[in-house]
């Protein structure tokens, strides 16, 4: 006879965009969010913090992060476009 371990409940609040997406993930690559919970819960016990850096979530290269620094410090505007705006409407020009 196999044993369960006993389990503690954990309650999160999430708005309602974030968990939409956050379930739509889950559902994409075949787990539930509870497991996608004790995936994160294991790594972040196991590493005595966070899987990545919270400050990069997105796993920026060094080189990206310089750039957007650079344009949020309004350095370096060599380039065609002066702001994020005129660079969108060029995009969706194209």
């Amino acid at each position: 006879m196999a044993f369960a371990a006993a389990t503690e409940p954990i309650s999160v609040k999430l708005r309602k965009d974030e968990k939409g997406r956050f379930t739509a993930v889950c559902d994409e690559i075949g787990a539930s969010p509870s497991n996608a919970i004790r995936i994160f819960d294991s790594a972040f016990s196991h590493l005595g913090g966070f899987p990545f850096d919270p400050s990069n979530p997105c796993i920026f290269s060094p080189e990206t992060l310089a750039v957007v620094d650079d344009v949020a410090a309004g350095r370096n505007l060599s380039g065609p476009y002066r702001t994020v705006k005129e660079a969108m409407v060029a995009f969706d020009e194209d």
